[in-house]
């Protein structure tokens, strides 16, 4: 807790204590330094499926007679 008051962190306690733990031999200022770095890599997230276009897709593939395998016993998307 102090050394998240000292440092002005406003992250999780656990990040300072996994941070703490890796540079633990290391001075101060460094350990600060690695504390607010920006993370190099992001998350995109979860993806959202888009059902309209789904759907839209699934229509034009029953018109143009392409379909057939929606008809198929052996293709089941449930059991995939």
């Amino acid at each position: 807790m102090l050394l998240k008051l000292k440092t002005s962190y406003k992250g999780s306690f656990l990040t300072i204590k996994r941070l703490l733990k890796a540079c633990l031999l290391e001075p101060f200022t460094l350990f600060v330094k690695k504390l607010y770095r920006k993370p190099k890599r992001s998350s995109r997230g979860r993806r959202k499926i888009d059902h309209e276009v789904v759907f839209k897709y699934t229509v034009k593939q029953v018109m143009a007679g392409e379909a057939d395998h929606l008809n198929d016993l052996i293709y089941d998307p449930v059991i995939l």
